[in-house]
């Protein structure tokens, strides 16, 4: 009998397609994250190497989905392209906490927000999950503001909560659940 775990999916949003990685996309991540920004926001790891990328596609996020949880590629509808990752981790226990990055090419255009959308509204109505919640380092206004134009609701500061390159830094806690009026939207 099949399991809604035995293949990942691949989830629709208005703008983008969430889609398992495969070994042909190394090239795509390696690229991407060689962005500064994506290595200042994110716990990728820096300098990004070729090595890196090709362990994100071909153990790390295959080994996410085995493990309950979900890693996709964000491609953008229009051009067929990758631009970008999104995951959700924690999903068995009922809390999918969720990150992404998009390539610097690929900001400003709402795909973050309908790619963080498309992977609530999965986590929500097929994944089971009780609570969808991201943590944002509150100086990085454009994932603040992808987080509030997905309909998440920020909670607050948590003092001290992630290490990013060795140093521990605040961040803003935002949360969606299965009642607030966003997710009816989703």
């Amino acid at each position: 009998m099949t399991t809604v775990r035995d293949v990942q999916p691949v989830l629709t949003g208005s703008k983008v397609r969430l889609r398992p990685w495969t070994a042909d996309d190394a090239d795509v991540v390696f690229a991407a994250c060689q962005d500064a920004e994506i290595q200042r926001w994110t716990t990728v790891p820096s300098p990004y190497t070729r090595a890196d990328a090709v362990g994100y596609v071909t153990t790390f996020a295959p080994r996410a989905w085995e493990q309950g949880d979900a890693v996709f590629a964000v491609v953008d509808a229009a051009s067929g392209e990758p631009v970008g990752s999104i995951g959700a981790h924690g999903i068995p226990d009922g809390v999918a906490h969720v990150g992404y990055w998009v390539a610097a090419a690929a900001r400003g255009r709402g795909l973050a927000r309908d790619a963080l959308r498309t992977l609530a509204r999965w986590c929500l109505r097929e994944a089971g999950v009780a609570r969808v919640e991201l943590v944002v380092d509150p100086a990085n206004t454009g994932s603040l503001r992808v987080a509030e134009a997905a309909g998440f609701t920020a909670e607050g500061t948590l003092r001290q909560r992630l290490v990013v390159r060795g140093r521990r830094i605040d961040v803003v806690m935002y949360s969606l659940l299965p009642g607030d009026a966003a997710a009816q939207d989703l």
